[in-house]
C-alpha cells in the first residue's frame, strides 16, 4: 500500500460536480471506420456515442436526453474528465478542446492538470496489498454562472495503446444547468 498520501482534488470549499464522460470508442471507430487525424478539423458525431455519468453528494445524477443535464447551483464548479470503454484498453480518449457557446450559463473552460499523482493499482500477485504508481490527472474545470442552456462543443481523440492517434472526433450537444 502507498505510504504517501494522496491529496484531494481542490482544497477549496467549493461544491464541485465531477462528471465523466464515457466514450463507446469501439462502436464510435465502427460507425466511423475512416475519422479525421486532423485535430483541427475533426469528424462530427451523431448522439449516443458519447455517455455522461456524474453525481454529488444530494444523488442528483446528471442526464442525457438529446441534452447534457448537469444538477448544479449557480457557483457550482464541475469537473469534466473523459473515459472509453474498451475492452482490453485498445483506445484511450483524451478530450483536447471544450467550447460553451454562452459563457453567461457556462464560465470558460480550463483545463486543469496535476502531474505526478500517486495512484493505487491493484498487484496482481497479491490483490489486497495495492501497489502504487505515478500517472498524470487532468480535467476541464467550468463553473455554473447561470441557471439555463448552452451549446457545447466537446473535441476528443481515440488513441491507441502506443498512444498513436486512431482518429479526431467532435461531439456537440447541448448542456442544460439546473439544481
Amino acid at each position: 500500500m502507498t505510504s504517501e498520501p494522496i491529496p484531494p482534488p481542490s482544497t477549496r470549499p467549493a461544491k464541485a460536480l465531477s462528471a465523466l464522460l464515457i466514450v463507446d470508442a469501439e462502436s464510435l471507430l465502427a460507425r466511423y471506420p475512416d475519422p479525421s487525424l486532423d485535430p483541427d478539423n475533426p469528424t462530427a458525431i451523431d448522439a449516443g456515442f458519447v455517455l455522461p455519468l456524474s453525481g454529488n453528494a444530494t444523488g442528483k445524477k446528471s442526464g442525457n436526453d438529446s441534452k447534457v443535464t448537469l444538477p448544479m447551483d449557480i457557483g457550482d464548479e464541475c469537473h469534466l474528465r473523459g473515459r472509453s470503454i474498451s475492452l482490453i484498453a485498445e483506445h484511450s480518449v483524451v478530450f483536447y478542446a471544450m467550447d460553451i457557446g454562452d459563457s453567461a450559463v457556462l464560465s470558460t473552460p480550463k483545463l486543469v492538470v496535476k502531474p505526478g499523482l500517486t495512484v493505487p493499482a491493484p498487484d496482481p500477485d497479491n490483490p489486497t496489498e495495492p501497489a502504487s504508481h505515478r500517472a498524470d490527472d487532468h480535467y476541464w474545470h467550468c463553473s455554473a454562472t447561470a441557471k439555463g442552456s448552452t451549446p457545447c462543443r466537446f473535441d476528443f481523440m481515440l488513441v491507441n495503446q502506443r498512444c498513436e492517434v486512431a482518429g479526431c472526433f467532435s461531439w456537440s450537444v447541448e448542456v442544460e444547468i439546473r439544481p
